[in-house]
């Protein structure tokens, strides 16, 4: 849907008059802009951000683009793991969808979404397909559902600031998942990052290659598997020095990178969980204010 709403149409999502909407615009609550011929227009962002930041109900939730029914869960990343986990089992999208959006109305943050109700969900998906109690298709088709829904929580952000610093991310070949590197997408940009995932199972040279074109602050480099772990360690080797030369601080992460495998590898951050790598980033940025580079 378009992600430019009118006034009318908020103001019948959130059950108000859209007199009173416009009085919220007028004061500041609601960012607005006009269109050529006047007309005030809503992002869907500051609108959920509204919605986030006073808790206020939402009465027509599929108005601005959300799943039907959601805005009217407890909040407790608990209930929700148990219930998302269920879902996923049933694939069930709209429920998945309704309790995810359900959290981040609550003013849940992506990462608290991430680490807490996303990935404990999928760590739970993948104990069960261990244990014979799912089926191949069922994990799959999972991590569509998730990576779809992160797509969504995507468009309820604000866009970030052109100014802002710059990070890519992706896995080296032949690594298929990729389900991490979506999340973290989704919290550095909640961060106010430009960041920006280039997929996974990429050859390193084009990696380098990236990092040589766009100059990132930051690149995130995710192992969630490796099947050659000599090879791995090389790779990763010259992507760190290339990202050394270019300015760029190299983050790795992933349940492939154990204890041993990381004494091999050259590298300027681990990061075991989103919270981290978005702490690591914030550092950066701190520093890169102050005008230090990186080592």
């Amino acid at each position: 849907m378009n992600d430019q709403l009118s006034p009318k149409r908020v103001a019948r999502a959130i059950g108000v008059s859209e007199a009173s909407l416009k009085r919220w615009c007028d004061k500041g609550l609601i960012s607005a802009a006009r269109t050529a011929g006047g007309h005030r227009r809503l992002s869907r962002a500051s609108v959920v951000e509204f919605l986030r930041s006073t808790g206020h109900p939402v009465t027509a939730p599929e108005l601005l683009g959300l799943p039907a029914t959601c805005g009217s869960g407890d909040g407790v990343i608990e209930h929700a793991v148990e219930r998302i986990f269920s879902a996923l089992i049933d694939s069930d999208d709209e429920r998945v969808r309704r309790v995810i959006f359900d959290l981040y109305l609550a003013g849940r943050s992506m990462i608290e979404i991430g680490d807490r109700a996303i990935a404990t969900a999928m760590h739970q998906i993948g104990r069960a397909w261990e244990a014979g109690r799912i089926e191949v298709y069922q994990e799959r088709r999972a991590v569509e559902v998730c990576t779809s829904v992160i797509g969504e929580l995507r468009r309820v952000l604000p866009p970030p600031s052109a100014t802002a610093p710059l990070t890519l991310g992706g896995s080296l070949a032949p690594d298929p998942y990729t389900l991490v590197g979506h999340m973290a997408e989704l919290v550095l940009l909640e961060a106010g990052w430009r960041a920006q995932s280039l997929g996974i199972g990429h050859p390193v040279e084009t990696l380098i290659a990236a990092i040589k074109a766009k100059r990132p602050r930051m690149f995130w480099l995710t192992a969630s598997s490796v099947e050659e772990p000599e090879r791995f360690v090389a790779d990763c080797r010259r992507l760190c020095a290339a990202a050394r030369e270019n300015g760029a601080a190299l983050v790795v992460g992933g349940r492939a990178l154990n204890e041993g495998l990381r004494r091999e590898l050259d590298y300027h951050a681990y990061c075991d969980n989103l919270r981290n790598l978005v702490s690591f980033a914030e550092s950066l940025r701190l520093s890169q204010a102050s005008g230090q580079t990186v080592s």
